[in-house]
C-alpha cells in the first residue's frame, strides 16, 4: 500500500471514531437526575379551629439510627408528617388553654424479602424489600374554664402504610417509594385523626 492509500485510510479511521465516540457517549450517559420528592403539606385541607390560645408539638419519639429502621436517613418522616399536621391543621382561636400533639411512635422499617426459586426466582423480577411505616400520636387540648375548672380532651391515631420494592428498582425508584410511602400515611394519618377530633372535641371546636 503507497503512502496516499495509507494517508486515506488513517482518515477514515478518524472520521469513523468522531462519529462512533459520541454515540457512545450518548448511549451511555449519565442517568436521569432524581426527580425532588414534593413535600408532605396539609395546606389544602381545612382548618380545625379550637378555643384555645396555642398549639404545640412534643415529640417523644427517638429513633434508634440503625436497620432495619431507615427513617432518621430521610429528610421527611413520620414526625416530621406530625408536626406539619399539627402546625398546618390546628388553628387557636381563643385566649385561654392549649392543644398539644404528642409523638410516641414514628418508625420506618426496611424488611428484606425472601426470595422464590426456580425459573420464577431466575428470570422473573422479584420484590426484594418492603417499607413499612407507623405513626402514632396522642392529641390533647387541655383548657381552664371561666370559674376556674379546667376541661381536657384527647384524640388517639395509630396510622399505618406499607410499600413494596422491585428487586430491579433503581436509588432513584427506591426513593420514589418512600416518598410514595410517606404520602400514603399522612393521609391515613390526617384522616383518621380528624375524625377523632370532630368525634371527641365537639366543646372546643369552632
Amino acid at each position: 500500500m503507497n503512502r496516499p492509500d495509507l494517508s486515506r485510510l488513517s482518515l477514515l479511521r478518524s472520521l469513523s471514531l468522531a462519529l462512533v465516540i459520541p454515540l457512545l457517549a450518548a448511549c451511555a450517559g449519565d442517568p436521569p437526575a432524581p426527580v425532588a420528592a414534593q413535600p408532605i403539606s396539609f395546606e389544602a385541607r381545612p382548618v380545625l379551629r379550637l378555643d384555645i390560645a396555642n398549639v404545640t408539638v412534643d415529640n417523644r419519639f427517638t429513633s434508634s439510627n440503625r436497620q432495619p429502621y431507615i427513617e432518621h436517613l430521610h429528610t421527611e418522616s413520620p414526625a416530621t408528617i406530625a408536626r406539619s399536621w399539627a402546625l398546618t391543621r390546628l388553628v387557636a382561636t381563643g385566649n385561654r388553654g392549649k392543644a398539644t400533639l404528642v409523638i410516641l411512635d414514628g418508625t420506618v422499617v426496611s424488611e428484606r424479602l425472601e426470595k422464590k426459586g426456580g425459573l420464577t426466582g431466575l428470570f422473573g423480577d422479584q420484590l426484594d424489600t418492603r417499607l413499612k411505616a407507623r405513626l402514632k400520636a396522642r392529641l390533647v387540648v387541655e383548657r381552664p374554664s371561666p370559674d376556674g375548672g379546667s376541661g381536657s380532651w384527647s384524640a388517639d391515631v395509630d396510622a399505618t402504610a406499607e410499600r413494596t420494592i422491585l428487586e430491579s428498582a433503581s436509588l432513584n425508584e427506591r426513593d420514589a417509594a418512600y416518598a410514595a410511602l410517606m404520602q400514603g400515611l399522612a393521609a391515613k394519618f390526617d384522616a383518621a385523626l380528624t375524625v377523632e377530633v370532630e368525634r371527641s372535641m365537639g366543646p372546643v371546636l369552632r
